[in-house]
C-alpha cells in the first residue's frame, strides 16, 4: 500500500462521526488549498530519538531473601498488631509472625491471593509488596528478609601468600597487654562454636542460637539456648564461627594448640547462620542480644559484649538494609564496638552490608607480604586492614585456627582465608585496648588503630585488581603494639570534612566537556589540607582540578570523541591524613540528538466521496524548506471537501508509527474538512506516541488510534 492509500485508509476510518466530515463532493471546479505546517507546542528544537533502546543496569549479584516474608517497622504512632489484613496492597494479606529486637519492627508473612501474583513470581511479588509498603505514611521502613552469607573462601587460584601474628606486631603488643588486666567479652555472631574444643576450655560464656529456620538449622529446632554448631551430614563442616572465635581468644600460653590475639578475652557465641546462610532478622536480633538489649521471646543476656565481631555479609549498600542500620544505631548507643568483615568479592565495600553501614569498623584482608589479598574488598568504606591469608600457592598460607575433623570427630586446626579471618584480628586487638582502658569508646579505638596503622602503598593496595589508591585500603595494616602505645597519648583535635558536587550529574556529547564545583565542607575545626583525586575515570575521559582552595575547587571533565554512548561514574576523592571522603559525578555521554524540523514532511489533501478518501483525486505534496515551519500548497484540486493531514516518516519505514511527526487540520480541537480555494490553513504536528502529550487532546486520541491501525 502506498503512502497516500495508507494514510487515506487511516483517516477514513477515523473520520466517521467527526464534525465537518463530507457528505459528498462537488467536482465542477479546480481550486487550491495552501497554508503552513509547524512544530507543535513543546516540539520546537527538542531532540527526538528514533528506535532508542533502553539498557537495564544489573548489579553483579542479586541479594537472596525469604519469599513472601518482609520486615516492617511502622511509625511510632501505629499500634503493634498481631495480624494486619487488607492494607490496600493489591489484595495481599500480611500476618505478623515475629517481633524483632529493633524497636517497633516485626517479621510479616504475606499471602498473595490477590493481583500481585497474576503476572509475577513470588519473589517479584515480595519486592513489589515492599515497594508498596515503603510509600505508606504509617511505615517507617520495609525490606525483604535478606539471607546473608559467610565471607567464605573464594575459589580464586591467584591468591598470594600467608600471614603471621608478626605482621601486626602482636608479640610486642603482648609485652604491653595480654588482655588479662580487665578481661573483655567479645561476641561472635556467626555459625556457632565447637564448645568441646580443647582451645575453648574456660573461654566461652553462655550464648544463644538465633537461627530460626528449623528445617536448615541441623540441630532439630529453631531458636534455643545452645549456640553449638552441628555437623553437616555427608560433608566436612566449615566450622566458620569456631575459626573466627579462635583467632580472637583461643586459650593462649597453655602449651597446647594455637594462640588467640587476646589471652584474657571471653567469647560470647551467638549462632545466627545455618546451612543456607543467615537471615538478617536473626542476625540483627543476635547482635542486639549480644549487646545486652532485650529481644522478644529470648532470655536477657547477662554477659553483654563490649565488642561484636561480624564475619558475614551480603551484596547491597546499607541503604538496602535499614534493619541493619537501626540495630547498629541501638548498639552504638550502648558504647559497644562493632567490627565487620569487608567481603571477599574484590570489589568496592560500599556495595556490601553490613560492611557499608555507619557505626561499624570495616576490615579488609592482607597477605603475609602486607599487601591487600586479591579477594579482599576495598574502597573508601575500608577503615583498616588485617591478615586474612592467601592459600593460592600453599595450604599454610592461610590463617590457622580452630576446627574439627568430622570423619574422625577429632578437634583440630585448619588454615582458612578471607576477610572473615581478618576481622577477628581487629576485634582481638580492640579487646587488648579495652583491657588496658575499659572506658575506651569506639571512636577512640578506631582513632588509635588508624593513627598507628601502617599505610599500604598504591602498589600494595592494587593486588590483582584495577588500580587502587592507598586510601582504598583504609588507614592500612593494623599495628597492635603501636595502638597500645598511642592509647596513653593525647588524642588529636576532633573535626572532619565532607565533599559534595554541584551539579552531581552532567550530560556531555563526545568531543566536548563539562564542569562541576567541588564543595569541601569542614566541621569541628578541621584544618588539614584536603588533596583531591579522580577515581575510576573511564578510558577516553580526563578529569582535572583547578582553582583549589580550602573550601572549593573546579572539576573539569573532557570526553574524547571516541567515547561511546552510556552513563559513567567518576568518583572525586578527598584525602587528609587517614580520612577519605568521596563524592560521585554521574556522566551521561550522549551524541548530539537530531532535532525535530519540518523538513521531509508531506501534506495529504484527502478528497472525500461517499465517506471514503479517493486516492486518485487526492494530492500528496511535499512541504517547502524550513526549520520550525514551512509552507505547503496543493494545487489543481477538484471542487469538493478535503481533510488535511501532515506526516513526517521519521524512521523511514513507510509506516505511520511511534516517533513519526503527524497532525491534522482542526478547528476548536475538532477535525475539520475544507473546500478549496482556501489559504492560511495551519497544521501543527507532534510526535506520534502511545502516550501522546496531553496538551493535544484530539491528536492524542487520533495518534493512539493511528498507531493501532498501522500495525502489520
Amino acid at each position: 500500500m502506498n503512502n497516500i492509500n495508507r494514510v487515506a485508509v487511516l483517516l477514513a476510518t477515523l473520520c466517521a462521526g467527526l464534525v465537518g466530515c463530507p457528505s459528498g463532493p462537488d467536482q465542477s471546479v479546480v481550486k487550491e488549498l495552501s497554508g503552513t505546517v509547524s512544530l507543535g507546542a513543546g516540539l520546537s528544537g527538542l531532540p527526538i530519538q528514533v528506535g532508542a533502546a533502553i539498557g537495564v543496569n544489573r548489579s553483579p549479584e542479586r541479594p537472596t531473601f525469604v519469599p513472601a516474608e518482609v520486615l516492617v517497622k511502622f511509625t511510632s504512632g501505629v499500634r503493634s498488631q498481631s495480624k494486619l489484613e487488607h492494607l490496600g496492597l493489591s489484595g495481599a494479606t500480611l500476618t505478623q509472625v515475629g517481633v524483632l529486637g529493633v524497636l517497633g519492627a516485626g517479621v510479616y508473612k504475606a499471602n498473595f491471593a490477590g493481583a500481585l501474583l497474576k503476572t509475577r513470581s513470588v519473589e517479584n511479588a515480595t519486592l513489589e509488596l515492599v515497594r508498596q509498603l515503603q510509600v505508606r505514611s504509617d511505615v517507617e521502613w520495609a525490606q525483604p528478609n535478606f539471607i546473608q552469607h559467610l565471607n567464605a573462601v573464594p575459589n580464586d587460584p591467584q591468591y598470594a601468600q600467608q600471614w603471621h601474628y608478626q605482621s601486626i606486631n602482636l608479640p610486642n603488643a603482648w609485652n604491653l597487654e595480654t588482655g588479662a588486666t580487665n578481661p573483655v567479652t567479645v561476641a561472635v555472631v556467626d555459625s556457632g562454636v565447637l564448645s568441646g574444643h580443647p582451645d575453648f576450655q574456660g573461654k566461652l560464656l553462655p550464648g544463644y542460637d538465633f537461627y530460626s529456620d528449623q528445617q536448615t538449622s541441623l540441630d532439630g529446632d529453631a531458636r534455643d539456648g545452645n549456640p553449638e554448631q552441628p555437623a553437616t551430614p555427608g560433608v566436612q563442616t566449615d566450622y566458620h564461627g569456631s575459626h573466627v572465635a579462635g583467632t580472637i581468644a583461643a586459650a593462649t600460653n597453655n602449651a597446647f594448640g594455637v594462640a588467640g590475639v587476646s589471652w584474657g578475652a571471653k567469647i560470647l557465641p551467638v549462632r545466627a547462620l545455618g546451612l543456607i546462610g543467615g537471615f538478617v532478622s536473626d542476625i540483627t536480633d543476635g547482635m542486639l542480644w549480644a549487646a545486652g538489649i532485650s529481644v522478644p521471646g529470648v532470655p536477657d543476656n547477662t554477659n553483654p559484649a563490649q565488642v561484636i565481631n561480624l564475619s558475614l555479609g551480603g551484596y547491597g549498600a546499607c541503604s538496602n538494609y535499614p534493619i541493619y542500620q537501626a540495630a547498629i544505631d541501638q548498639i552504638n548507643a550502648k558504647g559497644v564496638v562493632i567490627v565487620v568483615a569487608a567481603g571477599n568479592e574484590n570489589s568496592d565495600a560500599k556495595d556490601t552490608s553490613p560492611a557499608s553501614c555507619k557505626g561499624v569498623i570495616t576490615v579488609g584482608a592482607t597477605n603475609l607480604a602486607g599487601d591487600r589479598a586479591p579477594y579482599s574488598n576495598y574502597g573508601s568504606r575500608i577503615d583498616l586492614m588485617a591478615p586474612g591469608g592467601d592459600m593460592s600457592k600453599s595450604a599454610d598460607g592461610g590463617v590457622l585456627s580452630l576446627s574439627r575433623n568430622d570423619a574422625t570427630k577429632e578437634f583440630n586446626y585448619i588454615f582458612d582465608q578471607g576477610t572473615s579471618m581478618a576481622a577477628p584480628h581487629v576485634a582481638g586487638v580492640i579487646a587488648l585496648l579495652k583491657s588496658r582502658d575499659p572506658n575506651l569508646s569506639a571512636a577512640r579505638a578506631l582513632d588509635v588503630l588508624k593513627r598507628s596503622a601502617v599505610p599500604l602503598t598504591a602498589t600494595a593496595c592494587t593486588g590483582t585488581g584495577t588500580a587502587k589508591l592507598p586510601a582504598d585500603c583504609g588507614a592500612g595494616l593494623i599495628d597492635a603494639a603501636g595502638a597500645l602505645q598511642l592509647l596513653g597519648t593525647t588524642p588529636p583535635p576532633t573535626g572532619d570534612f565532607s565533599l559534595s558536587l554541584s551539579p552531581s550529574s552532567a550530560t556531555v556529547a563526545p568531543g566536548s566537556s563539562a564542569s562541576a564545583t567541588v564543595n569541601i565542607s569542614r566541621v569541628g575545626g578541621f584544618a588539614d589540607v584536603v588533596s583531591l583525586t579522580a577515581v575510576g575515570v573511564p578510558t577516553g575521559i580526563t578529569a582535572t582540578f583547578s582553582g583549589v582552595t580550602a573550601t572549593q575547587a573546579t572539576l573539569s571533565v573532557a570526553v574524547g570523541a571516541a567515547v561511546t554512548k552510556g552513563t559513567y561514574s567518576i568518583t572525586v576523592r578527598g584525602s587528609a591524613g587517614v580520612k577519605t571522603r568521596d563524592a560521585s559525578l554521574s556522566l551521561s555521554v550522549q551524541p548530539p540528538a537530531p532535532t525535530a524540523t519540518i523538513q521531509g514532511t508531506v501534506v495529504l489533501a484527502c478528497f472525500y466521496a461517499t465517506d471514503a478518501c479517493d486516492a486518485n483525486k487526492s494530492q500528496l505534496v511535499p512541504v517547502g524548506g524550513g526549520s520550525q515551519s514551512a509552507a505547503f500548497s496543493a494545487t489543481k484540486l477538484e471542487d469538493g471537501q478535503y481533510a488535511l493531514i501532515a506526516w513526517q516518516d521519521v524512521n523511514g519505514n513507510q509506516k505511520v508509527d511511534n516517533g513519526d511527526l503527524i497532525g491534522v487540520y482542526t478547528q476548536n480541537n475538532t477535525l475539520t474538512v475544507v473546500r478549496p480555494p482556501k489559504a492560511s490553513l495551519n497544521l501543527s504536528v507532534t510526535v506520534l506516541s502511545t502516550a501522546p502529550p496531553s496538551a493535544q487532546p484530539l491528536e492524542a486520541k487520533l495518534m493512539g488510534d493511528w498507531l493501532a491501525l498501522a500495525k502489520p
